[in-house]
Protein backbone atom coordinates (compact mmCIF):
# COMPACT_ATOMS: atom_id res chain seq x y z
CA UNK A 1 0.00 0.00 0.00
CA UNK A 2 2.80 2.33 0.76
CA UNK A 3 4.41 1.67 -2.62
CA UNK A 4 1.13 2.30 -4.42
CA UNK A 5 0.63 5.46 -2.46
CA UNK A 6 4.07 6.67 -3.33
CA UNK A 7 3.54 5.82 -7.00
CA UNK A 8 0.26 7.74 -6.95
CA UNK A 9 2.00 10.81 -5.59
CA UNK A 10 4.56 10.61 -8.38
CA UNK A 11 1.79 10.41 -10.98
CA UNK A 12 -0.01 13.44 -9.55
CA UNK A 13 3.18 15.44 -9.50
CA UNK A 14 3.96 14.42 -13.08
CA UNK A 15 0.48 15.42 -14.20
CA UNK A 16 0.81 18.83 -12.57
CA UNK A 17 4.14 19.40 -14.25
CA UNK A 18 2.78 18.31 -17.61
CA UNK A 19 -0.23 20.59 -17.25
CA UNK A 20 1.98 23.51 -16.29
CA UNK A 21 4.35 22.91 -19.22
CA UNK A 22 1.39 22.61 -21.58
CA UNK A 23 -0.11 25.89 -20.36
CA UNK A 24 3.26 27.58 -20.70
CA UNK A 25 3.56 26.28 -24.26
CA UNK A 26 0.16 27.74 -25.11
CA UNK A 27 0.90 31.14 -23.53
CA UNK A 28 4.54 32.07 -23.65
CA UNK A 29 3.66 35.54 -22.21
CA UNK A 30 2.94 34.11 -18.76
CA UNK A 31 5.51 35.44 -16.24
CA UNK A 32 5.98 35.91 -12.55
CA UNK A 33 5.64 39.58 -11.53
CA UNK A 34 8.38 41.29 -9.56
CA UNK A 35 7.25 41.86 -6.00
CA UNK A 36 9.02 44.26 -3.66
CA UNK A 37 8.29 43.90 0.03
CA UNK A 38 9.15 46.86 2.25
CA UNK A 39 9.16 46.31 5.98
CA UNK A 40 7.36 49.03 7.96
CA UNK A 41 9.64 51.55 9.67
CA UNK A 42 10.34 50.81 13.29
CA UNK A 43 8.53 53.51 15.29
CA UNK A 44 10.87 55.79 17.20
CA UNK A 45 10.08 55.95 20.89
CA UNK A 46 9.46 59.59 21.84
CA UNK A 47 12.29 60.72 24.14
CA UNK A 48 9.83 62.20 26.65
CA UNK A 49 7.99 58.90 27.07
CA UNK A 50 10.90 56.51 27.55
CA UNK A 51 11.63 54.50 30.66
CA UNK A 52 11.29 56.99 33.54
CA UNK A 53 14.87 56.57 34.71
CA UNK A 54 16.15 57.54 31.26
CA UNK A 55 13.57 60.23 30.52
CA UNK A 56 13.51 62.02 33.89
CA UNK A 57 15.67 64.92 32.69
CA UNK A 58 13.17 65.60 29.92
CA UNK A 59 10.01 64.73 31.83
CA UNK A 60 10.36 65.18 35.61
CA UNK A 61 6.63 65.93 35.96
CA UNK A 62 3.78 63.70 37.02
CA UNK A 63 1.92 63.38 33.76
CA UNK A 64 2.40 63.09 30.00
CA UNK A 65 4.71 65.91 28.91
CA UNK A 66 4.39 65.68 25.15
CA UNK A 67 2.49 67.71 22.55
CA UNK A 68 -0.09 65.33 21.04
CA UNK A 69 -2.39 67.41 18.88
CA UNK A 70 -4.77 64.55 18.08
CA UNK A 71 -5.47 64.08 21.79
CA UNK A 72 -5.98 67.77 22.64
CA UNK A 73 -9.47 69.32 22.33
CA UNK A 74 -9.86 72.59 20.46
CA UNK A 75 -11.09 75.40 22.72
CA UNK A 76 -11.51 79.17 22.41
CA UNK A 77 -8.13 80.88 22.36
CA UNK A 78 -9.22 83.18 25.17
CA UNK A 79 -9.21 80.15 27.51
CA UNK A 80 -5.73 78.79 26.76
CA UNK A 81 -2.41 79.81 28.29
CA UNK A 82 -0.92 80.65 24.89
CA UNK A 83 -2.43 82.38 21.85
CA UNK A 84 -1.35 84.31 18.78
CA UNK A 85 -3.99 85.89 16.54
CA UNK A 86 -7.79 86.02 16.54
CA UNK A 87 -8.01 83.38 13.83
CA UNK A 88 -5.71 80.82 15.42
CA UNK A 89 -6.55 77.27 16.46
CA UNK A 90 -5.96 76.70 20.17
CA UNK A 91 -5.71 73.31 21.87
CA UNK A 92 -6.03 72.53 25.55
CA UNK A 93 -3.31 70.04 26.35
CA UNK A 94 -2.33 67.86 29.26
CA UNK A 95 -2.35 69.12 32.84
CA UNK A 96 0.71 68.05 34.79
CA UNK A 97 1.82 68.01 38.40
CA UNK A 98 5.23 69.16 39.50
CA UNK A 99 7.79 66.72 40.97
CA UNK A 100 7.20 65.81 44.61
CA UNK A 101 3.42 66.35 44.59
CA UNK A 102 1.56 64.07 46.96
CA UNK A 103 -1.62 64.05 48.98
CA UNK A 104 0.03 66.02 51.77
CA UNK A 105 1.33 68.87 49.63
CA UNK A 106 -0.20 71.77 47.77
CA UNK A 107 -0.73 71.00 44.09
CA UNK A 108 1.52 72.40 41.38
CA UNK A 109 -0.85 72.79 38.42
CA UNK A 110 1.05 73.01 35.14
CA UNK A 111 -0.66 73.58 31.79
CA UNK A 112 0.55 72.39 28.39
CA UNK A 113 -1.40 74.31 25.73
CA UNK A 114 -0.91 74.75 21.98
CA UNK A 115 -1.67 77.37 19.34
CA UNK A 116 -1.59 76.79 15.57
CA UNK A 117 -1.82 79.77 13.24
CA UNK A 118 -0.85 81.09 9.82
CA UNK A 119 0.00 84.49 8.37
CA UNK A 120 0.47 85.52 4.75
CA UNK A 121 3.96 84.03 4.69
CA UNK A 122 4.36 81.94 7.85
CA UNK A 123 2.97 78.71 9.32
CA UNK A 124 3.30 78.63 13.10
CA UNK A 125 2.78 76.17 15.91
CA UNK A 126 3.72 76.97 19.49
CA UNK A 127 3.20 75.35 22.86
CA UNK A 128 3.81 76.41 26.43
CA UNK A 129 4.38 74.59 29.69
CA UNK A 130 3.37 77.12 32.33
CA UNK A 131 2.20 77.45 35.91
CA UNK A 132 0.89 80.37 37.96
CA UNK A 133 3.44 81.14 40.71
CA UNK A 134 1.02 83.56 42.39
CA UNK A 135 -1.96 81.23 42.46
CA UNK A 136 -3.51 81.09 45.93
CA UNK A 137 -6.03 78.37 46.66
CA UNK A 138 -7.73 77.34 49.86
CA UNK A 139 -4.78 74.99 50.48
CA UNK A 140 -2.23 77.77 49.97
CA UNK A 141 0.31 78.78 47.34
CA UNK A 142 2.16 76.41 44.97
CA UNK A 143 4.90 74.36 46.65
CA UNK A 144 8.53 75.45 46.44
CA UNK A 145 9.42 72.67 44.00
CA UNK A 146 6.84 73.94 41.50
CA UNK A 147 8.59 75.31 38.41
CA UNK A 148 9.27 74.44 34.78
CA UNK A 149 12.60 72.65 34.70
CA UNK A 150 15.24 73.20 32.05
CA UNK A 151 17.09 70.40 30.25
CA UNK A 152 20.68 71.27 29.29
CA UNK A 153 20.97 68.38 26.81
CA UNK A 154 17.93 69.42 24.78
CA UNK A 155 18.99 68.84 21.17
CA UNK A 156 17.97 67.64 17.71
CA UNK A 157 16.29 64.47 19.01
CA UNK A 158 14.02 66.59 21.21
CA UNK A 159 13.28 69.14 18.49
CA UNK A 160 12.29 66.33 16.10
CA UNK A 161 9.53 65.25 18.50
CA UNK A 162 8.44 68.79 19.42
CA UNK A 163 5.13 68.88 17.49
CA UNK A 164 3.43 67.67 14.32
CA UNK A 165 5.41 70.10 12.14
CA UNK A 166 8.80 68.97 13.41
CA UNK A 167 7.80 65.28 13.28
CA UNK A 168 7.51 65.71 9.51
CA UNK A 169 10.87 67.48 9.45
CA UNK A 170 13.96 66.61 7.40
CA UNK A 171 17.35 68.20 6.71
CA UNK A 172 18.06 69.13 10.32
CA UNK A 173 21.01 71.48 10.74
CA UNK A 174 22.50 74.53 12.46
CA UNK A 175 21.68 73.92 16.14
CA UNK A 176 22.31 77.15 18.04
CA UNK A 177 22.47 77.60 21.82
CA UNK A 178 21.74 81.07 23.17
CA UNK A 179 20.46 82.90 26.21
CA UNK A 180 22.09 84.17 29.38
CA UNK A 181 22.07 80.70 30.98
CA UNK A 182 22.56 78.89 27.63
CA UNK A 183 19.13 77.27 27.85
CA UNK A 184 17.44 78.92 24.84
CA UNK A 185 18.17 77.26 21.51
CA UNK A 186 17.05 76.88 17.90
CA UNK A 187 17.59 74.60 14.92
CA UNK A 188 16.73 74.76 11.22
CA UNK A 189 14.85 72.06 9.30
CA UNK A 190 12.61 71.48 6.29
CA UNK A 191 8.93 70.56 6.18
CA UNK A 192 8.47 69.35 2.62
CA UNK A 193 9.57 72.22 0.34
CA UNK A 194 9.36 74.80 3.13
CA UNK A 195 12.24 76.14 5.20
CA UNK A 196 11.63 76.21 8.95
CA UNK A 197 13.11 77.01 12.34
CA UNK A 198 12.28 75.33 15.67
CA UNK A 199 12.83 77.31 18.86
CA UNK A 200 12.98 76.58 22.58
CA UNK A 201 12.63 79.70 24.73
CA UNK A 202 12.49 79.89 28.52
CA UNK A 203 10.41 82.37 30.49
CA UNK A 204 11.24 84.27 33.67
CA UNK A 205 13.41 82.45 36.22
CA UNK A 206 11.54 81.05 39.22
CA UNK A 207 13.37 79.25 42.03
CA UNK A 208 15.13 76.23 40.51
CA UNK A 209 13.68 76.73 37.04
CA UNK A 210 11.26 78.93 35.12
CA UNK A 211 7.66 80.12 35.16
CA UNK A 212 7.22 78.73 31.67
CA UNK A 213 8.96 77.09 28.74
CA UNK A 214 7.79 77.75 25.20
CA UNK A 215 8.45 75.92 21.94
CA UNK A 216 7.70 77.34 18.51
CA UNK A 217 8.07 76.01 14.98
CA UNK A 218 8.03 78.60 12.21
CA UNK A 219 7.91 77.71 8.51
CA UNK A 220 7.82 79.94 5.46
CA UNK A 221 4.91 79.29 3.10
CA UNK A 222 7.12 80.25 0.13
CA UNK A 223 10.60 79.03 -0.84
CA UNK A 224 12.48 81.63 1.21
CA UNK A 225 14.46 81.01 4.38
CA UNK A 226 13.01 82.03 7.74
CA UNK A 227 14.31 85.52 8.48
CA UNK A 228 15.30 87.08 11.81
CA UNK A 229 12.34 89.44 11.52
CA UNK A 230 9.99 86.45 11.09
CA UNK A 231 11.21 84.98 14.36
CA UNK A 232 11.02 88.34 16.12
CA UNK A 233 7.45 88.81 14.89
CA UNK A 234 6.27 85.41 16.15
CA UNK A 235 7.98 85.61 19.54
CA UNK A 236 6.76 89.17 20.01
CA UNK A 237 3.18 88.29 19.04
CA UNK A 238 2.70 85.13 21.11
CA UNK A 239 0.62 85.77 24.22
CA UNK A 240 1.93 83.87 27.23
CA UNK A 241 -0.65 83.89 29.99
CA UNK A 242 0.56 82.90 33.43
CA UNK A 243 -2.70 83.64 35.20
CA UNK A 244 -4.65 80.48 36.06
CA UNK A 245 -8.26 81.36 36.97
CA UNK A 246 -9.23 77.84 38.11
CA UNK A 247 -9.56 77.86 41.89
CA UNK A 248 -7.50 81.02 42.14
CA UNK A 249 -8.26 83.40 45.01
CA UNK A 250 -6.46 86.19 43.16
CA UNK A 251 -7.92 88.17 40.27
CA UNK A 252 -6.40 88.63 36.83
CA UNK A 253 -6.14 92.35 37.56
CA UNK A 254 -3.88 91.70 40.56
CA UNK A 255 -0.76 93.93 40.13
CA UNK A 256 1.51 90.90 40.65
CA UNK A 257 0.59 89.71 37.13
CA UNK A 258 2.08 91.18 34.00
CA UNK A 259 -0.03 91.71 30.90
CA UNK A 260 -0.43 88.92 28.33
CA UNK A 261 2.63 88.67 26.13
CA UNK A 262 4.64 90.85 28.47
CA UNK A 263 5.28 88.72 31.54
CA UNK A 264 7.35 90.47 34.16
CA UNK A 265 9.87 88.50 36.27
CA UNK A 266 8.32 87.99 39.73
CA UNK A 267 9.90 88.85 43.03
CA UNK A 268 10.67 85.58 44.80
Amino acid sequence: MQAASGFGCVMVATAMMSSASGAYAQDTKLSIPNVTVTAPAVPVEPPYLREPGKAYGRNPYLGRYRVEEDKFPEVPCATTRIALGPGGKCLKGHRLLGPGNDSNSNTCDMALDVVIDKTAKLSIEADILVFDPYKVRATGSPPRQCYARGFLRYGQEDFQDMNQMTRRGTNWHNLLIDGQDRQDRSIEFSDGPHNCVAILKHGPVWRGGYIHMMHASICRTDAANVQAEDIAYVLGSLQTRIYDPVGNLRQASDPTYGSAGNVQPPTQ
